[in-house]
């Protein structure tokens, strides 16, 4: 009896020790997965817009007051999009450890905004019937198949910029534009005294590139404490007009999401760049990259000396360095 009780405490500890290591393994995988989630679309951010300004910044691209193009499908009210967030968004505060009982202190989590590239461009064509129809309603592509009803796409011929959604995919290689049929208000009406924006920016300037159309998306990655206080997610929301509740989960259990930005803060590549959690809207375009952090806890306790609620916790961070819209 004295030496099974004793073999019996060994088992114990061993179940223990290997329940407590796959927990961890667990745990880092899932914070792994999230913040190479995040970092694998922030790469492409920007992607698609043309080199407008004198350092080659992202500048904004004009859409209609109101368009739903914002954070969690929020009305872009300055009438103006832009590669990334102007400042560092305030997302929702997680207030509840793994129990269910508060935090010392509520954690303030980040929530970050950007434009991201979706995928192939095809080229505007420029012969007959021409590269718009209906005064920018309708764009004629050279192969409109990899596009879908509903997908936002950037238009741009080099110097002018324009943002859409497809409202439907027509034959002979059409996209069309209707203006309200669009859910995130981006299609502006078009007329021989207003233009739509796709009308000009399918045209091509003599000696410019040609007109190209670029599926583009707006996300957002924010962490949701709402919809389970106890067990926050990380979540994504790409070009959908449905706010929050229409946002898919990305990681469980992530505790805390932060963003900082390095800024080139004199626009000389030969100079560090600077840490900034808030960059100004003058400063959007010296923005050179970003910084991801994720937090991450167990799904159960672990009994981790370290946190009052027994959650084993784990922070992991990455830096992104945008590519082709930005320089570096």
């Amino acid at each position: 009896m004295i030496l099974m009780g004793a073999l019996l405490g060994v088992v114990r500890v061993s179940h223990s020790l290997h329940h407590g290591t796959q927990q961890g393994l667990e745990m880092q995988e899932n914070v792994r997965a999230a913040l190479n989630f995040v970092c694998r679309e922030l790469i492409n951010a920007g992607s698609g817009i043309p080199y407008l300004t004198t350092i080659n910044g992202s500048p904004p691209i004009a859409v209609p007051v109101g368009a739903l193009l914002g954070p969690l499908g929020q009305p872009v009210n300055n009438g103006l999009v832009y590669f990334a967030t102007p400042s560092n968004a305030d997302g929702e505060p997680v207030t509840l450890d793994g129990e269910g009982n508060a935090l010392g202190a509520p954690i303030q989590t980040d929530r970050l905004v950007f434009l991201g590239g979706m995928g192939d461009c095809r080229f505007v064509k420029q012969s007959a019937p021409g590269p718009t129809s209906g005064w920018g309603a309708i764009v004629f592509v050279e192969d409109n198949s990899i596009f879908s009803q509903g997908e936002v796409v950037l238009i741009t011929n080099g110097f002018q910029v324009s943002l859409g959604q497809i409202t439907q995919v027509l034959a002979n290689d059409k996209l069309q534009f209707s203006n309200g049929q669009d859910p995130l208000g981006l299609n502006s009406p078009g007329n021989g005294q207003t233009p739509n924006p796709n009308y000009y920016a399918a045209q091509q300037i003599p000696g410019g590139p040609p007109p190209l159309v670029y599926p583009l998306a707006s996300i957002t990655y924010f962490v949701d404490s709402t919809t389970d206080p106890v067990h926050p997610a990380l979540k994504r929301l790409s070009n959908n007009a449905g706010g929050a509740a229409s946002a898919a989960t990305v990681s469980d259990n992530i505790e805390n999401f932060q963003v900082t930005f390095l800024v080139d803060q004199d626009a000389n590549a030969t100079t560090p760049s600077i840490t900034l959690d808030s960059p100004t809207i003058n400063q959007l375009s010296l923005i050179r990259g970003a910084t991801v952090t994720i937090t991450g806890r167990s799904q159960v306790r672990m009994e981790d000396r370290n946190n009052a609620d027994g959650h084993n916790r784990l922070t992991m961070s990455q830096t992104v360095f945008f590519r082709n819209n930005i320089r570096r």
